[in-house]
């Protein structure tokens, strides 16, 4: 049933064979000659110029890819040497406070036979 008549059924059409009427071939023709057209020196003069700037920004590239690489090994250098000399100051640090201890100062008094008056020491900090 069409609903309110506004779907129908078409009428199937049966395929035919599909035979070309006219078969067309394309002869070229030998009094014609192609030829390509050539290229202006201003075109070769762009595309020349167009290749000198990709090969010099190939060369930049690489040669800034090599500089960081130097860069960055010299780097790795200075942080080692940074961190031996941290850890040689924080040694010289703890041997500092060991040393100025206040019961190491009153052995080396006693050893010289010095006695040690609490008040005419002072403690200076730089």
């Amino acid at each position: 049933m069409a609903q309110n008549g506004l779907a129908r059924e078409l009428p199937r059409e049966m395929p035919r064979a599909t035979n070309p009427v006219h078969k067309t071939t394309v002869v070229p023709n030998p009094a014609i000659k192609t030829q390509r057209v050539p290229f202006s020196g201003f075109e070769k003069a762009l595309c020349i110029s167009f290749s000198l700037v990709v090969f010099a920004l190939a060369i930049a590239l690489v040669s800034a890819n090599i500089s960081i690489g130097n860069a960055q090994s010299t780097l790795q250098t200075v942080q080692a040497k940074v961190t031996k000399v941290q850890a040689s100051n924080t040694s010289a640090t703890q041997q500092i406070s060991e040393l100025s201890s206040r019961s190491r100062l009153s052995k080396v008094a006693k050893k010289s036979g010095l006695s040690l008056n609490n008040g005419s020491i002072r403690n200076v900090y730089k």
